[in-house]
């Protein structure tokens, strides 16, 4: 009987990462950093409100990059890391590890609202986001710009993102 790993891997690192509970499976403190290792992914760590109102108040090309750069280490070095597992699986289900890893991680509900993989867009949907938890929060580009990553590495081709609607509670974002 041959293994599908791809899929064996898929539904492992659905299973775990769909359950708030079972985040203790891949994330732990680094015994010399004492920073947040998650699933290969070093280097993290834990801030106050205060900086990320900052963020969220800030100019929004700074926040888009440093979301961008947060998505790239935090799911970049996940594929790196698992990158036999995971070569073959499609698009869409990379998607959906990476939006899965970033509500894990505190980044908000998010899903897939549509993905056209052969035009290389995506829409992602949004709630309970970081800059909507900031009633001042005067743009959404730090979870736009952590998205455009993740898009970007599932396609396996550079997108930019945009926020194409804000609502009460929710935000819709598009990728292409």
């Amino acid at each position: 009987m041959v293994m599908d790993m791809e899929s064996e891997f898929y539904k492992l690192a659905k299973d775990i990462l769909s359950k708030p509970k079972n985040l203790y499976k891949v994330v732990a403190i680094g015994p010399k950093s004492g920073r947040v290792t998650m699933m290969g992914a070093d280097g993290y760590m834990v801030v106050g409100s205060a900086m990320m109102r900052s963020i969220a108040k800030g100019p929004e090309t700074k926040a888009y990059r440093l979301g961008r750069a947060s998505g790239k280490e935090m799911f970049g070095n996940l594929l790196r890391e698992f990158d036999e597992e995971i070569m073959n699986l499609p698009p869409k289900k990379l998607l959906e590890l990476g939006l899965l890893l970033s509500s894990a991680t505190g980044w908000g509900d998010l899903d897939i609202s549509s993905i056209n993989e052969k035009a290389g867009e995506a829409e992602v949907g949004a709630k309970r986001t970081l800059e909507l938890k900031y009633s001042k929060a005067r743009h959404h580009m730090l979870t736009c710009g952590l998205l455009s990553s993740i898009v970007s590495l599932s396609l396996g081709k550079d997108v930019e993102g945009r926020v194409r609607s804000i609502g009460k509670d929710s935000v819709t974002f598009e990728f292409s």
